[in-house]
């Protein structure tokens, strides 16, 4: 989960022009004034970094903080492979 995490936190300092040193996974959103246009680009750039598909509006993937963001992103990675494995 780490590497995860290191990877969107990257990605969110990279496309909002932040120091990534200076985020940690309780930083709420909302505290980087991160405008709609930048969160489009971040959002487009952690879908093509682990081939997954943000439900931005989705009630289940609310996102405050950089941990959400985290965990949604692990919740739709496990979601697509399970619906990659075989059925029994």
């Amino acid at each position: 989960m780490a590497d995860i995490a290191d990877r969107i936190v990257e990605i969110i300092a990279k496309e909002a022009k932040l120091d990534a040193a200076k985020l940690t996974l309780d930083t709420r959103l909302e505290e980087l004034k991160i405008e709609s246009l930048d969160l489009v680009q971040i959002l487009f750039a952690i879908e093509d970094e682990f081939d997954v598909y943000v439900p931005y509006n989705d009630e289940a993937y609310k996102l405050e903080t950089l941990r959400d963001v985290v965990d949604g992103v692990n919740r739709l990675i496990a979601e697509k492979q399970g619906e990659a494995a075989p059925k029994s």
